[in-house]
């Protein structure tokens, strides 16, 4: 659980946009972001290579999140299998990234 929350942070840090966002809006891209964590969470656990589900995910993305791709679908491929198993990793994420406040 702590390694999905380290993926949120560091999803924050390398592909949060450089300005204010509503909070509809972030809570928009959580989801977008979301979906992408799960999609990658899914083909980790079918054992699909990182190179595969990136190709596949990056084929099912809009545009404006294609950049988060690479960096979220790696980190999800960092966890042990068996973490993935245990927690469902798209809804932490979606949960902490609508948590996550950049202006404090």
């Amino acid at each position: 659980m702590k390694q999905i929350i380290l993926a949120c942070s560091l999803g924050f840090l390398l592909v949060a946009p450089a300005s204010a966002e509503t909070e509809t809006e972030r809570q928009a891209r959580c989801e977008k972001q979301g979906e992408i964590i799960g999609k990658a969470s899914e083909a980790r656990l079918k054992r699909t290579r990182e190179i595969k589900a990136k190709e596949a995910i990056l084929g099912s993305t809009e545009e404006a999140y294609k950049g988060s791709v690479p960096i979220l679908v790696g980190y999800i491929y960092t966890l042990p299998r068996s973490d993935l198993k245990k927690a469902d990793a798209k809804l932490a994420f979606v949960e902490q990234c609508s948590g996550f406040d950049v202006s404090n």
